[in-house]
């Protein structure tokens, strides 16, 4: 029995997980992002300073033996990566590029059905602050799916400055600014409206949150939602979105766009353009993120960023959806198996396999038929068996697991055969 949430991966799993990672990180690399390792968890007091309310309290908490202080695992890496921008990389010249791999936990009820520790890999853009900024985080992580071979999935892009300004007569009142916000994000109308005009609300304010409801679509959005932007911050917000948009639908991306200006999540935390990616099959985003420039300044250095994360156990899981997605896997490229008179050959042989970059199990003391190792062989996913037995032409035999075709090659020949193909 383990804990509800966290989950542990046999050795077919792990693999392409390892592979998923590898490939996100090296379009990072490619994109200019540079990887960097945070700690696992954080004195609370320090941590706190850049996440919401709500993700600290679903934070796993406890006590430094040595010192008495309350840590955290972390919940979030974005704001370590802040911290790390703002303190330890305060010398360097904007805009940083930074990219990361960890594991982060957050507590969630059982019945919730969702996991407790997971594995995001993400990137910040810190400094610049324009829409060229938003617009890369998504096209890089349009980019990394499209890579990893998911075709179908739909990016939806919010505005929080936008959102902001149709609900910022609320926020003088925090237990009914939660309660709006809540319903908000529901999308429950009905209650939505019953709490309106439970404030006394305007006829004119309560049409104009109610409408954020409605304000989800394709890019006739921006004409249904330009009535609603009299707030300055409405304006620019949706000027800045429009601004986005147009970036990507010129990348051949307007297919996969959807807009929702009723999108609160991270309200506390988020300034600007937002998006969430989803595919089909999978329950819940993919990954997502925005733009959040007051982040940097809770640990001292003020600059504008923006930046996501990618939930990697999702993705692996919608991979594993796509048709045509798996792929055979493999525990080892080769079993070498050998007789007792062959074992320097042998010996000699596997060093030449692993410094090719093949992937080579051996195993001495072949007595009987081969047709005894395949069986094994296929229940451990070994691609192929190579035998040597000694004699005059020190020919190997070579037999491929899943059919159990067999041929007989010198070993010359076959480092050749391998080399070559």
């Amino acid at each position: 029995m383990i804990p509800k949430g966290v989950a542990t991966f046999l050795p077919e799993g792990t693999s392409r997980r390892r592979e998923i990672e590898r490939k996100i990180l090296s379009l990072f690399s490619q994109w200019g992002y540079q990887e960097v390792i945070t700690p696992i968890f954080e004195y609370l007091d320090v941590f706190s300073l850049g996440v919401g309310e709500d993700l600290l309290n679903r934070a796993y908490k406890f006590v430094d033996r040595a010192t008495g202080r309350m840590m955290v695992l972390r919940p979030d890496v974005t704001p370590q990566i802040a911290r790390i921008a703002a303190t330890l990389l305060s010398d360097q010249p904007l805009p940083i590029r930074l990219c990361y791999s960890a594991n982060v936990f957050r507590h969630e009820e059982e019945h919730a059905g969702r996991e407790r520790e997971i594995h995001q890999i993400g990137g910040e853009l810190i400094g610049p602050s324009d829409a060229e900024a938003d617009a890369e985080t998504i096209l890089l992580a349009v980019e990394i799916l499209q890579k990893l071979g998911l075709k179908s999935f739909k990016i939806s892009l919010g505005q929080m400055a936008f959102t902001r300004g149709i609900l910022q007569p609320f926020e003088s009142s925090p237990v009914s600014f939660k309660r709006i916000l809540g319903a908000v994000a529901k999308k429950d109308a009905s209650h939505l409206e019953a709490l309106l005009k439970e404030e006394k609300v305007g006829q004119k304010t309560r049409r104009q949150v109610l409408s954020l409801l409605d304000l989800f679509g394709g890019e006739d959005v921006f004409a249904a939602a330009k009535p609603l932007a009299v707030h300055p911050a409405c304006k620019a917000g949706l000027r800045r979105l429009r601004e986005v948009y147009a970036i990507l639908k010129n990348a051949g991306h307007q297919e996969a766009l959807l807009i929702d200006l009723g999108e609160v999540r991270g309200f506390d935390y988020y300034t600007g353009t937002i998006f969430e990616i989803f595919s089909e099959g999978v329950g819940s985003e993919l990954g997502g993120g925005g733009r959040y420039d007051h982040l940097l300044e809770k640990f001292g250095a003020p600059s504008s960023s923006t930046g996501f994360a990618l939930h990697i156990e999702r993705i692996q899981w919608a991979l594993e959806q796509t048709a045509g997605s798996a792929r055979g896997y493999a525990s080892a490229d080769f079993l070498v198996l050998h007789t007792d008179g062959a074992a320097s050959e042998a010996v000699s042989l596997s060093h030449q396999l692993r410094d090719a970059g093949y992937r080579v199990i051996r195993r001495n003391g072949f007595h009987g038929a081969i047709e005894s190792y395949l069986s094994d062989a296929r229940k451990q996913k070994i691609a192929k068996i190579l035998l040597l037995t000694g004699g005059r032409d020190k020919a190997i035999r070579s037999v491929d697991v899943r059919s159990g075709r067999q041929e007989n090659k010198r070993p010359s020949d076959l480092l050749e055969s391998l080399s070559s193909s």
